[in-house]
């Protein structure tokens, strides 16, 4: 029976110290800032084969930063919705503490390194609470 019960302590113990991460974490999220990140490839006759070279080990790498909260969306940049619409950059939506933090990020990501995209503005932003 003792050991029933130290069991049910150590349970509730590790669910309340879970929550309490839990809730570290959520309130060290919301505390960041958000920065949207237009960036613009280069215009090339290679640019759009260089993109494609390039573009597996990119999405592995937003991938990542997506999943540990960093990046919030992302996306190509288009001249058209349309069969014709070419791939011209990129528009990400970053959560981070700082623009410089958001740059180092930009600075390593494939595409920047493979030379896909020439440019990049990094911007402060609030997303809209649309949920009410």
């Amino acid at each position: 029976m003792l050991k029933a019960i130290s069991s049910i302590r150590l349970a509730a113990l590790s669910t309340r110290t879970h929550h309490r991460a839990l809730s570290v974490t959520a309130t060290a999220n919301a505390a960041k800032n958000q920065f949207i990140v237009i960036a613009r490839d280069y215009q090339d006759p290679e640019a759009l084969t260089r993109r494609l070279d390039v573009r597996p080990k990119h999405l592995v790498s937003v991938r990542d930063l997506h999943k540990s909260g960093a990046l919030q969306s992302g996306g190509a940049l288009l001249t058209a919705h349309s069969e014709t619409g070419k791939m011209i950059g990129s528009i990400l939506v970053f959560q981070a503490d700082t623009a410089e933090e958001v740059r180092q990020l930009i600075e390593k990501d494939h595409y920047r390194t493979g030379k896909v995209w020439e440019e990049y503005e990094i911007l402060p932003f609030r997303s809209a609470d649309l949920s009410s």
